[in-house]
């Protein structure tokens, strides 16, 4: 069965949402109208938006941009959200000026459904629109700049659906010399240079002299072809990028100044020549940006998207609900044993698990808190923790949860215990309900 989350916040979140006087707008995070945006004033046209079901909607969209969940790209996840209890899913990336991010969404369900698909830059606590649609099932962007990115995920009300959620990211030019790919870097932007000096203002790509160099880039020559540090050099002026590329140390040169030349066309050959006569044969490739100088080289041309990591949780338990089975478990901020600690879950707290990547959940505790549980840590609930037998005493603990359902106990009733959290028990009753109860004093 697919899970209802369990949040002991809900309290927190009505609060929010009376505070937002009615209607909810998202106007102060982006300045243009979105899919996103325009289904929210869809909600507060109708009867919608004063339902807990549309509450819980708009807050969960809201909460998910201030999550602070990370993943490293490229970064792969199944999921599935529930009709039932509305969620959204947000995941923050770092990305590099000159990279290309991919994102590949595949749901389980119809695709006429809406997807709302949004992707933020952060700056300074900032979020600036990028990338919104409902619709899109790949797509593509630019990074303009270094930066982190947030996207986040969430479909329309009353949708339960899988997913299968891709985040790559890839180089925008072509690598620049011939047969050659990032292994054949050996010095990197920045490095030092003449005892510290300076700094090295671009990459250097080693390979044996006379290999091909190819633009990694269409653009059109310059006339500058020799200079003291660079030897034979090519400038290519960028055509609809804002950039100019610089190529040194070239054996020779085969284009002429004013001469056009595509992505891919053969523009010299490797060589020592300038400052590097007495080193191995190696290409300097620099990237100046308009406006801003040098900047890195490398992640416009480095063709190591990385590998994901295989799948190798129960995925049947994505959806659902589950526990933890160590004494303790630490939550993750991200699917790494390197990742900062949220949070340290005692044994038998209650999990609502919203996705999978490689060996990881990603989780909600019955408080709120989001974050990654090692595979390790987590059991289902099909084997319960022990039969229990009602008592007077024994009431469901409706302000615990208040949405949960409000069941008819009695004295000498079984129920099953699946989990428990905080002196509360969670159990679930011969006809399947499932609530939290306080335990006997």
């Amino acid at each position: 069965m697919k899970f209802n989350f369990p949040i002991y916040s809900i309290a927190f979140l009505m609060l929010l949402i009376s505070a937002c006087s009615g209607k909810v707008s998202l106007n102060h995070f982006v300045t243009s109208p979105t899919p996103y945006e325009r289904y929210v004033s869809a909600l507060n046209e109708t009867a919608l938006q004063n339902t807990v079901l549309g509450k819980s909607w708009l807050v969960a969209g809201q909460q998910s941009l201030a999550d602070s969940l990370f993943v490293e790209l490229p970064h792969a996840e199944k999921g599935y959200f529930t009709a039932e209890q509305p969620t959204a899913v947000s995941f923050r990336y770092s990305v590099r000026q000159g990279q290309a991010v991919h994102i590949q969404l595949l749901t389980e369900s119809s695709d006429s459904i809406k997807l709302f698909l949004d992707v933020f830059s952060i700056e300074q606590g900032k979020l600036s629109s990028i990338i919104t649609t409902d619709t899109g099932r790949n797509i593509s962007y630019e990074a303009s700049k270094d930066e982190v990115h947030l996207l986040r995920l969430q479909p329309e009300l009353l949708v339960s659906s899988g997913y299968n959620l891709q985040i790559e990211q890839r180089p925008t030019l072509g690598f620049p010399v011939s047969g050659k790919n990032y292994r054949a870097v050996g010095s990197f932007f920045g490095d030092p240079r003449d005892g510290g000096q300076r700094s090295h203002r671009g990459i250097d790509i080693f390979a044996p002299k006379g290999t091909p160099v190819v633009a990694a880039h269409s653009g059109m020559v310059s006339p500058s072809t020799q200079n003291r540090l660079g030897g034979k050099v090519v400038w290519l002026s960028s055509l609809k990028k804002k950039f100019n590329q610089y190529y040194a140390h070239l054996d020779s040169q085969v284009v002429r100044p004013g001469q056009r030349v595509n992505r891919g066309d053969t523009i010299g050959f490797v060589g020592n020549t300038g400052n590097a006569r007495f080193t191995p044969p190696h290409l300097h490739f620099s990237i100046y940006s308009l406006g801003r100088g040098a900047v890195d080289p490398y992640p416009f041309v480095a063709d190591n998207p990385g590998t994901l990591d295989e799948l190798t949780v129960d995925s049947s338990l994505v959806g659902t609900q589950a526990r933890i089975q160590t004494t303790l478990a630490n939550i993750r901020q991200s699917p790494s044993v390197k990742a900062a600690i949220i949070t340290t879950a005692p044994k038998h707290s209650l999990v609502s698990i919203g996705g999978a990547s490689g060996s990881w959940y990603r989780i909600q505790l019955p408080d709120g808190t989001r974050g990654f549980a090692h595979r390790s840590l987590i059991q289902s609930l099909e084997k319960p923790l022990k039969t229990l037998i009602i008592t007077e005493s024994h009431q469901p603990y409706v302000r615990l949860h208040p949405e949960q359902p409000v069941a008819q106990l009695w004295e000498g009733q079984q129920v099953e215990v699946l989990a428990s959290s905080q002196s509360h028990w969670y159990v679930e009753t011969a006809n399947g309900t499932r609530l939290w109860m306080q335990e006997a004093a």
